[in-house]
């Protein structure tokens, strides 16, 4: 008998990318999430998709739905892929089923989320990659940071929403931090971005993908769209970090780190997303990060320098003509043998988002993640 793995998060690319890897390894790949046509759910490569309750407003059901999901399934292995990573930690105390689940503790999760909590975790366990910063829990402190050359951008956010880049006095008094929604000033670095997803058990890094976002939403500080692999040495720059941060904590799951360069070229490290990032797309079947999952196994495998991931036409509508270069040695993300989703299941997938940014009136970025962000320390 085949074991089985959950995907939750179907919503998310990477969580087809995962399905299709352990379909690839022989696993039988259950895939679950709150909404109701996730890109995941039209996968040859998924054998079964189960619907469940938003965990942001309905915890106890979704909570239920799992240990019953689980049970049915007999399912081995648990694995988030995005911010419901929260809402599994948090349901899976004491819990029988939470020793499968490929995820660290709530707290450990909750202290790399945060971003003022982790960079206090960087300033003492790795300093060099510590960026100047200041944690804002009121107008006095907002007031306290002089100079323009600062980024704010709320303690708990994510694809840059909310972000002020070296902000005007007009934009940076409409910031209203306080102890429950705290934010964070961060020195503005000027150079290059650098991304990474990593696989970490126990402590150890298992696997690590450098890479950079070449296209993004809004105008270059959303979401990112289109990534190139990084060459070895920014590997290499970056690793120690990572390897601070996973020892320090000595935690198990998937941790993604995005990374600026300062006026001398060093790579300070501006927050961690303790989720399943874009950096995976880039491990074919045949590259260990199945293995390094289930039996923490480490591959050394480095995706090509060079190498260009995603989707043209978003691409070219997005970047424009400038992106066309790129766009046409883009390997897409959606291919896949035997595997190819159709643009009615694409549009399907779309419209749902769609309908939800409508109702609530908010970005088709927001929308993703409406029914599953995790917004405090205390709870979603």
């Amino acid at each position: 008998m085949k074991p089985s793995v959950l995907i939750t998060g179907a919503r998310a690319p990477v969580a087809l990318h995962w399905a299709r890897l352990f379909n690839a390894a022989g696993w039988r790949v259950v895939a679950a999430d709150s909404l109701k046509a996730p890109l995941s759910r039209f996968s040859q490569m998924v054998d079964c998709f189960e619907h469940l309750p938003a965990p942001k407003t309905q915890p106890i059901a979704f909570a239920h739905r799992m240990a019953k999901i689980v049970e049915f399934h007999q399912i081995s292995l648990i694995l988030p892929t995005c911010e419901e990573v929260f809402h599994l930690a948090a349901a899976a105390q004491g819990k029988a089923w939470g020793d499968k689940l490929y995820a660290p503790p709530l707290d450990d999760l909750l202290t790399l989320h945060d971003k003022g909590r982790f960079n206090t975790l960087v300033a003492q366990t790795a300093p060099a990659f510590a960026p100047e910063f200041h944690r804002l829990e009121s107008r006095a402190a907002r007031e306290a940071v002089r100079g323009k050359d600062w980024v704010f951008k709320p303690c708990f956010s994510r694809f840059g929403t909310d972000t002020l880049i070296c902000p005007d006095d007009t934009q940076r008094s409409a910031i209203e931090p306080t102890v429950e929604v705290p934010w964070i000033a961060q020195r503005y670095l000027p150079g290059e971005e650098l991304c990474c997803s990593a696989l970490v058990r126990d402590g150890q890094v298992l696997a690590l993908q450098a890479y950079r976002p070449v296209v993004r939403l809004r105008g270059g500080t959303g979401a990112g769209i289109a990534f190139e692999a990084a060459d070895e040495n920014r590997h290499w720059a970056i690793e120690p970090l990572v390897r601070a941060i996973a020892k320090t904590l000595t935690i198990t799951g998937q941790l993604s780190f995005d990374f600026r360069q300062d006026a001398a070229g060093r790579y300070r490290v501006l927050e961690c997303n303790p989720r399943s990032t874009s950096g995976f797309h880039f491990f074919g079947p045949q590259r260990g990060l199945v293995e390094a999952v289930v039996a923490g196994r480490e591959t050394r495998f480095r995706a090509s320098a060079g190498l260009l991931m995603g989707e043209r036409l978003p691409t070219v509508l997005v970047g424009g003509m400038r992106a066309l270069g790129k766009a046409w040695r883009l390997r897409s993300l959606s291919h896949w043998p035997n595997d190819r989703l159709s643009l009615l299941d694409q549009a399907r997938a779309f419209a749902e988002l769609l309908r939800i940014a409508r109702t609530h009136r908010c970005s088709i970025e927001t929308a993703s993640t409406l029914d599953l962000s995790w917004n405090s320390q205390k709870n979603g």
